[in-house]
């Protein structure tokens, strides 16, 4: 899934909407259509509370007597980490050590550890968070999303530090920690190519592998994906069908106003190619920013915008890797 170069290709300029893509047949059929009912509004965030992260960028000093960064109630952004870090599953002991290294870090390094998705050109151990080539968008995707709900795994891609594991408490059907923990300290590089592995293996037919050059799919990552506690499931965007799109981006804002981000994929149309009318590149819709909608875009490794008004007319977008419009969403469950 890679992006498509910055040239316009004849004829869609004519008709915005490019001709046929798989999405508007599938929507058209009743399949992976419907986004059902919008997030519990009572949900705890998946990503960092932008409170404490205010707090936290404001320099503001916790109290004095609870100064000391491995105490509960001494650092409002610590203690929203490791809220997170047992939800995402880890045993209270990994949350322990979660707070002794929180002390060794310096202020840049918290945010990231806290809130990976909060500068607009994230990065780890001081490289770009990009994807690694042309095949793992998706993954790249997955890793932040993973970040962003777990601090111990956005510990281990910025000090390579793993802290330990935890098992699943009940409810989460997460995948083992340990994997993606030894992969993110070896790096973001590597943590995608895990993720590629892990989103690919049994996607076609539940049996068989999925190709490596064609990325990731939209099922296999809706497996795969998790943040904290939120689990995925894929939708299908029909953006001819201007009822669903609006229904949609409901849900989007209620999703990301309550903190969970939304991998979304994108891609062309028939009239620039059959090649083009799948999903063809993946993205991060991080969370609500005025009338905008902040995007991860991993080939470019920055947080772009998107108008909320118009993210569903075909246009060739930065923040959709030069694609031209969504094919499919992944939502929580």
């Amino acid at each position: 899934m890679t992006p498509s170069p910055r040239t316009r290709p004849p004829g869609e300029e004519r008709d915005p909407l490019g001709g046929l893509t798989l999405v508007r047949v599938l929507a058209a059929l009743g399949i992976w259509a419907r986004p059902g009912p919008p997030p519990d509004a009572g949900r705890a965030r998946a990503t960092c509370d932008p409170r404490a992260l205010a707090a936290a960028r404001a320099g503001d000093p916790p109290p004095a007597q609870a100064r000391d960064a491995r105490s509960p109630g001494g650092d409002e952004l610590l203690d929203d980490a490791c809220a997170r870090a047992l939800r995402a599953g880890h045993a209270p002991a990994t949350v322990t050590l979660l707070r002794d290294a929180w002390a060794a870090l310096g202020p840049e390094a918290r945010l990231r550890v806290a809130a990976p998705l909060a500068s607009d050109a994230p990065t780890w151990r001081g490289r770009p968070a990009v994807q690694v080539d042309g095949t793992t968008c998706g993954a790249a995707v997955g890793a932040m999303l993973l970040a962003a709900g777990d601090p111990v795994v956005a510990v281990a891609l910025e000090t390579g530090t793993v802290l330990g594991t935890g098992t699943a408490p009940a409810g989460v059907r997460s995948p083992a920690h340990a994997p993606a923990l030894t992969a993110a300290a070896a790096g973001f590089d590597e943590l995608q190519r895990h993720l590629l592995r892990a989103t690919s293996r049994r996607a076609v037919l539940g049996l068989l592998p999925w190709p490596r050059r064609f990325g990731t799919p939209p099922w296999g990552l809706a497996r795969e994906a998790r943040c904290a506690d939120v689990r995925y499931r894929h939708v299908v965007v029909n953006v001819g069908d201007r009822l669903r799109t609006d229904a949609l981006a409901a849900h989007i804002e209620a999703s990301l106003r309550a903190g969970t981000p939304l991998p979304l994929f994108t891609g062309g149309a028939s009239r620039t190619g059959w090649s083009t009318a799948v999903p063809r590149h993946v993205v991060l819709l991080v969370d609500v920013e005025g009338t905008s909608w902040r995007v991860y875009e991993p080939s470019r490794g920055q947080v772009l915008t998107v108008d909320t008004g118009t993210w569903a007319v075909p246009e060739r977008r930065d923040a959709w890797g030069r694609w031209s419009r969504p094919h499919w969403i992944l939502l929580p469950r």
